[in-house]
This record gives C-alpha cells, structure tokens and sequence, in this order.
C-alpha cells in the first residue's frame, strides 16, 4: 500500500517493514511466560518492549546512518501499542507527536496497516468486522484533521501527496467493508 502510493522513501518503507515487529515479539514473550497486561506482569513487559527496542537500534545502525535510524525507532515507538495503553490512547499519541516528520511517517504506515486490515476483514467474525471498522473510522477522522490543517497535505489535482491518497484508499476499504 505504501509503494502503491508511490511512497519511495526507505525510512517509511522500513517503518512498514518493522512497524509491528516490536509489539510481536513482547507479545511472543507474554504467551511464553504466561503473563498478563496487569501489574507486575506489565513492568516486565515494559522491560521487554525497551530492551526489543535498544536491540533493534543497534542492529539498524549496523547499516544505516544515525539521523535515519533515529526516526525509524521513533516512527516505530509511535506506532506500538504499549501494553499499559489502551488502543486508542496509543493511536492518539501518534497524532499528538511533535515531530511533524515522524507523525506523518507513523499516519503513512498505520493508514497502509489498517487499509491492509480492512481489506482481509472477512476472516473476522461480524462484530470483530464492526469493530475494526470502527478502529479504522477513529484513524480516518484523525488523519482528516491532520490532513485539513496544512493545505500542502491536501491536493485536488493528479499528483495526489501520499497521505491524502492512503487516506483515501483506506476510507474507500473502510466503506466497501461495511457495506460487507
């Protein structure tokens, strides 16, 4: 969905690449040693998520520079979902950052995951479809307000800015599959 948005940019193609791998292997780590996401069980897998994440900077600035390197961990710690966190708590911090590079980074990446989602929703149960829907409307409705408060975000013409055209690809998934 990123390369079909014509995203060519290897920090957001990367964020793509490793955006759940964080959150896979502290969820990995929780089924084995059998822990819930209460306390204490959740200072350890804070403990787990920060040391996945110092694993992964040192393995990626192995091959590139520190600058890229630095905004790909961030745009990935945005993108996690910290087990202490409600979901959509996690999905407002990506549109609370400060980092406006970062944040549009994290919006590119989750609008190709959700459209992604969205678009393999028929293995879900007809409430778990409602409810993804739902997750993705509340993504869509953020990513308008993103978009709406730069007009350099937004373009009416055939050369669309990558945001937009997510947006509007992911808004498109979201409808077909509630019309499913």
């Amino acid at each position: 969905a990123l390369q079909d948005a014509k995203i060519t940019d290897e920090v957001t193609l990367s964020v793509g690449l490793l955006h759940d791998y964080v959150e896979e292997i502290v969820d990995l780590y929780r089924e084995e040693h059998d822990l819930n996401e209460d306390q204490p069980d959740i200072e350890l897998l804070d403990s787990k998520e920060e040391m996945v994440f110092q694993e992964l900077g040192k393995e990626l600035l192995q091959h590139e520079d520190t600058g890229k390197v630095r905004t790909i961990i961030d745009a990935v710690k945005l993108l996690t979902r910290h087990k202490r966190d409600f979901y959509y708590r996690s999905i407002s911090n990506i549109f609370q950052c400060q980092n406006e590079k970062v944040k549009e980074i994290a919006i590119q990446v989750k609008l190709a995951d959700r459209m992604h989602n969205t678009l393999s929703i028929e293995c879900f149960s007809e409430e778990q479809r409602n409810y993804q829907c739902f997750k993705t409307l509340f993504i869509l409705n953020n990513t308008k307000k993103f978009l709406l408060e730069d007009s350099s975000r937004i373009s009416a013409d055939r050369d669309v800015p990558a945001t937009q055209l997510l947006f509007k690809r992911c808004a498109k998934a979201t409808y077909d599959a509630y019309q499913m």
